[in-house]
C-alpha cells in the first residue's frame, strides 16, 4: 500500500500559474492506495465515493489518448466534460503508465483522509498515491519527479491548468517552494508551525476558480501582475520567516497574502468571518490556503486548540495539523 500527505499552500496560489514564487507544505491527512492482481481488466474503487468500475485494456487506451489530447490542445470545455465521469483522471494516469510499462490486469483500492474541495490538495494526495503505488506493485523504479508528473496528469484532468505544486508536494513531502520555469526546490525547515486549519464547509471548483483569474488577468493584466507580485513577495518574506522560526513575521505575510486574495475577488463571506474572529482571538495570521472561493482558511495562532471549539459552536468543522510530513511512500 502506498499514501501520500495532503498539500496545503502556505503562499503564491494563483500567482504560481503566472510563474511566480508558491511554497506549499505537506501535511497529515493522507490518501491511501492498494493495488492488487486481477484475472481480467482493471477494477478501480474509490472507497470514500462508494463507486467501483472495471475497465477492459481498451476503454482505458482510448480514453487516455482521448483526454491527453485534450490536455495537450489546452481544451479546457472538453476536460470539463471529461470530468464528469469521476473515474477519467484514473485512466489517463493508468494509460500514461501502461503505455511505458505494458498493461497487467489490477484491482486499485483508493481511499482518503484529506478533506475534498476545500483547497487542501485531495486530488493530488489521490493521484500521488495511486501513482505511488503503481510504481511499487510494479517495481518500475520511477523517480520522485516522474511520479509527481503522473500525479499532476491526472491534476490536469480536475482542475485544467493546474501549476504542479500540489503534486510536488504531495510527492516529495515537506516544504516545498516552486516556480513554473524552474520546478520544485525541497526546503529544509525545521521551524515548529502552529496552524489551524478551519473548513468553510462551501465547495469549490479549483478550476472555476483558475479560469475566473485568468479571465481577470485577460482584462485587466497590468493591476493582476502586480497582484501576482506582491504574492510572489510575501512567498520570499514567509519562506525567509520559517528559516529564522519568526512566527510574528509569517504571520504578517500570511495577512499581506490574503489581502491578495480578496483583491482577486476570491474571498467570501464566511472566509472573512472565519478570519476576522481568529484575529479577534489573537491569531498572528490567516488566509485562503487553496484556490479560495470556498474551501478552508489557515490560521497560525500560537495555541490552536481552544479555537476549535469556537469555529464549531459556529458550524465550521477546524482541526490542527503537522506540517513537512513525509510525501508519498
Amino acid at each position: 500500500m502506498a499514501s501520500a500527505p495532503g498539500s496545503l499552500k502556505l503562499f503564491g496560489e494563483h500567482a504560481v500559474v503566472y510563474n511566480r514564487l508558491a511554497l506549499s507544505v505537506a501535511f497529515d491527512r493522507r490518501a491511501f492506495c492498494e493495488i492488487k492482481k486481477a484475472e481480467d481488466g482493471v477494477v478501480i474503487h474509490l472507497v470514500d465515493f462508494k463507486k467501483k468500475a472495471k475497465f477492459n485494456f481498451n476503454e482505458i487506451t482510448s480514453a487516455y489518448a482521448r483526454i491527453k489530447g485534450m490536455i495537450e490542445r489546452g481544451d479546457m470545455a472538453g476536460l470539463s466534460q471529461e470530468r464528469k465521469d469521476i473515474f477519467s483522471p484514473y485512466k489517463v494516469i493508468l494509460g500514461e503508465f501502461f503505455s511505458e510499462f505494458g498493461f497487467w490486469p489490477v484491482e486499485i483500492s483508493i481511499h482518503s483522509d484529506v478533506p475534498r474541495n476545500s483547497g487542501l490538495g485531495s486530488s493530488a494526495a489521490v493521484f500521488c498515491s495511486l501513482a505511488g503505488e503503481l510504481n511499487n506493485f510494479f517495481h518500475t523504479a520511477l523517480s520522485k519527479n516522474q511520479v509527481a508528473e503522473l500525479t499532476n496528469l491526472g491534476d490536469k484532468v480536475v482542475h485544467g491548468n493546474p501549476s504542479g505544486l500540489d503534486a510536488n508536494t504531495c510527492t516529495f513531502g515537506g516544504y516545498v517552494s516552486f516556480r513554473r520555469s524552474e520546478g520544485a526546490k525541497l526546503l529544509q525547515i525545521k521551524t515548529e508551525v502552529p496552524i489551524l486549519i478551519v473548513n468553510t464547509g462551501s465547495i469549490k471548483d479549483t478550476g472555476e476558480m483558475i479560469q475566473r483569474v485568468a479571465e481577470r488577468y485577460k482584462k485587466h493584466r497590468r493591476e493582476t501582475e502586480e497582484i501576482f507580485d506582491r504574492m510572489e513577495e510575501t512567498a520570499l518574506n514567509g519562506i525567509e520567516a520559517l528559516k529564522e522560526s519568526n512566527l510574528e513575521k509569517l504571520g504578517e505575510n500570511m495577512n499581506a497574502a490574503q489581502e491578495c486574495f480578496a483583491e482577486l475577488g476570491l474571498s467570501t463571506p464566511q472566509i472573512n468571518e472565519i478570519i476576522e474572529t481568529a484575529r479577534k482571538k489573537g491569531a498572528l495570521g490567516a488566509k485562503i490556503t487553496g484556490a479560495g472561493g470556498g474551501g478552508c482558511v489557515i490560521i497560525l495562532i500560537k495555541k490552536p486548540s481552544p479555537l476549535i471549539s469556537l469555529y464549531q459552536k459556529l458550524g465550521y468543522d477546524a482541526f490542527e495539523t503537522k506540517l513537512g510530513v513525509e510525501g508519498v511512500s
